[in-house]
């Protein structure tokens, strides 16, 4: 009898601790959308919704004003799930630089499934746009493993804008450690129980993350490469072909001499003077060698898109709208450019 009791008491227990995690885990979810919609998001982009692990994706079925998102989540026309066999999926992750502006040939992966059809390859090659605005890294590596499931058979990861305009040299948190969730980024206590959390918050055991402090001589953006490895690793177990991409820019290279024209569209991080062009270029040249070190040491692929501009310094303006967003001419720049990189590597064929 006493056992029967015992084992009552203990499934008692074990449904009381189940409940808790489940009604935790849908109180965190509406407060973090909450916090979303009404602290974060200022509403300038309608086809954003919310998402509890990667923060905030694209509105299916979306089709306004040159903006169309198809039914699983992504810029462009429907495509089937399962992959042809005899075809190669491209998958291209990304911020808004991806994403594109307004108009469905807009975008580099429209343009660089054109420029692929064009060279006559034995097989057929689909590219799907996975570009999200304001994505940085962390958005990328929590929302890949989903992504996964398309079957890409190629990845090309063109991304690092925000991570830039967002990572303080001066202010700069240790977010190194495995997270399930955006909104727990680096918040130091995401075991990935709720229950656990809420203990450790009632507790006060939190630990946030240390913070840095750099002159931007000694930075390193530690964060965004132990996003993109981790990103990179995941991606490879995969069996996935990851491609790196350098990233193209209004600022010309090697210090050249930009229009007045060019300078009143640099746009600057809050954390840097408005017209301090000279620190503006040593930042952008710290992300620039990461993702060539990154490239190197995970043994990826790179392609320098920004190398496509360098004949083209007294026409940047023509390629770009600000700092770093392409205008349809500069999208088309490096689909050519991607294209060709492809091929070159024997990637495709």
């Amino acid at each position: 009898m006493k056992r029967y009791a015992f084992a009552a008491m203990a499934g008692a227990a074990v449904g009381a601790l189940v409940g808790a995690e489940f009604y935790l885990r849908r109180q965190d979810h509406a407060y973090n959308r909450d916090r979303w919609f009404h602290e974060e998001y200022d509403g300038a982009h309608p086809y954003i919704v919310f998402h509890n692990r990667s923060g905030w994706e694209l509105m299916p079925g979306y089709s306004v004003a040159g903006i169309r998102i198809n039914d699983y989540g992504f810029r462009g026309t429907d495509f089937p799930r399962r992959k042809d066999p005899d075809a190669v999926r491209i998958m291209c992750l990304g911020d808004s630089c991806t994403f594109g502006a307004p108009g469905d040939d807009s975008p580099y992966p429209y343009q660089l499934e054109r420029q692929l059809e064009g060279m006559g390859l034995e097989r057929e090659h689909q590219v799907i746009n996975a570009g999200v605005d304001d994505h940085a890294s962390i958005n990328a590596q929590l929302r890949l493993p989903r992504l996964l499931a398309f079957e890409p058979d190629i990845l090309i990861v063109y991304i690092g804008w925000n991570d830039m305009w967002l990572g303080n040299p001066k202010h700069y948190p240790d977010m190194r450690r495995k997270t399930q969730s955006y909104w727990h980024y680096g918040n130091g206590g995401d075991t990935g129980l709720r229950l656990l959390d809420q203990a450790k918050e009632i507790l006060d055991l939190n630990t946030p993350p240390p913070i840095g402090s750099f002159d931007l001589e000694d930075f390193l953006p530690e964060n965004f490469e132990y996003n993109m490895r981790r990103l990179i690793r995941t991606a490879k177990d995969d069996r996935v072909r990851v491609v790196l991409t350098t990233l193209p820019t209004l600022i010309p290279r090697d210090g050249g001499e930009m229009s007045l024209q060019n300078l009143d569209k640099l746009r600057y991080p809050k954390f840097l003077d408005r017209g301090d062009v000279d620190r503006l270029t040593q930042l952008y040249e710290i992300y620039d060698a990461s993702i060539r070190r990154l490239a190197m040491e995970e043994d990826s692929d790179l392609i320098d898109l920004n190398a496509a501009f360098a004949r083209m310094d007294g026409e940047r303006g023509r390629y770009f709208s600000d700092t770093w967003h392409p205008t349809i001419e500069g999208s088309e720049i490096i689909a050519q450019a991607l294209a060709q990189g492809l091929r070159d590597r024997g990637i495709v064929g």
